[in-house]
């Protein structure tokens, strides 16, 4: 006879995949580790670690300086360029790259700025200019004028800047005084008598002897040819220096 409450019942059977996910778990772990351990040891290409040094402090020193202290890190300097700052010397070093205390590879170089003269200007050249616009151009530029020369030029007429003091192109302080050498033209001489040459002629005559034609007035004088020199000044025989205008006063046609 059949007793319900007798019988056994089998225990179901455990389930496959509790076991299987511990051991998927595990091996994951473990492949992991693995693999950083081979990383750390190079296996992927990475090589040996890179020997580095500290980069030190060139700020405001000089290039040579700076080579040497570098030198004492293997590390190489290389210049840049200039860069103007007020907070260093001119020709010490102003920037740096990499930064101080920063990491750098053994034998690599460090990039620096050198601090170029502050606010400096460059003498403008005005060889060739009047005296007046040599003047205009030297304020404008932020430069003051200095004492003026004058100086004898057979071939620059006089009033014309022939040079400067300290020369175009030279590298000032803002504000500095710059001289003008102004010519003087050529040395005095005698004026020539251009009295009764038609002015083609008159201007040829002056301008050979190191004089100019000044202003040209019409007169009138029935005893001359017309187009002739009536009167000029200075008078011809007159000493004055080379480059002076010689005022004209030619007759009608």
């Amino acid at each position: 006879m059949y007793d319900e409450e007798s019988y056994q019942y089998a225990p179901p059977p455990k389930s496959p995949i509790p076991a299987a996910i511990l051991t998927s778990v595990v091996t994951t772990v473990v492949v992991f580790f693995a693999l950083r351990m081979l990383e750390d040891r190079g296996a992927f290409g990475r090589g040996q670690a890179v020997d580095t040094v500290e980069v030190p402090s060139l700020l405001g020193l000089k290039p040579d300086q700076a080579r040497e202290v570098l030198r004492t890190r293997a590390l190489a300097l290389a210049l840049s360029g200039e860069r103007p700052d007020p907070r260093y010397p001119a020709g010490t070093i102003a920037a740096q790259s990499p930064p101080p205390g920063s990491a750098a590879p053994r034998g690599g170089a460090v990039q620096v700025a050198i601090a170029s003269a502050a606010g400096a200007l460059q003498v403008p050249n005005l060889v060739g200019m009047r005296g007046e616009e040599a003047i205009r151009q030297l304020a404008a530029v932020g430069l003051q004028l200095g004492p003026q020369k004058t100086a004898p030029s057979p071939t620059v007429p006089a009033g014309v800047v022939v040079q400067t003091e300290p020369p175009a192109g030279t590298a000032v302080p803002a504000q500095s005084a710059v001289s003008l050498v102004v010519s003087a033209g050529s040395p005095a001489a005698a004026v020539p008598k251009v009295l009764g040459f038609r002015l083609t002629k008159a201007r040829k005559v002056l301008e050979d002897a190191g004089f100019r034609v000044g202003r040209v007035r019409i007169g009138s004088n029935d005893d001359r040819m017309g187009g002739v020199v009536l009167k000029q000044e200075p008078a011809d025989g007159t000493a004055a220096p080379g480059g002076t205008a010689v005022d004209l006063v030619v007759n009608e046609d």
